[in-house]
């Protein structure tokens, strides 16, 4: 069985306020959205991204995941 898992990434989320404010704090956090698939025996077939954005300071886009589970 396989499974299409998608990621909205989006610097600008992490910004209380201000233009710059709160985006240099996050710089290196991680995030584990696969983490309990990948536990239940999920595999990672294939990863894609698209997306990006019009502004120079913030980046935005999708990750689209194909995961796979053998029965």
């Amino acid at each position: 069985m396989q499974k299409l898992v998608t990621i909205y990434l989006d610097n600008m989320s992490y910004k209380p306020e201000g233009i710059f404010a709160g985006v240099s704090s996050q710089h290196g956090k991680v995030e584990e959205h696969l983490a309990e698939y990948l536990t239940a025996g999920w595999t990672i077939q294939s990863i894609n991204s698209f997306g990006g954005s019009g502004d120079s300071a913030y980046a935005r886009g999708w990750i689209a995941v194909v995961l796979e589970n053998a029965p």
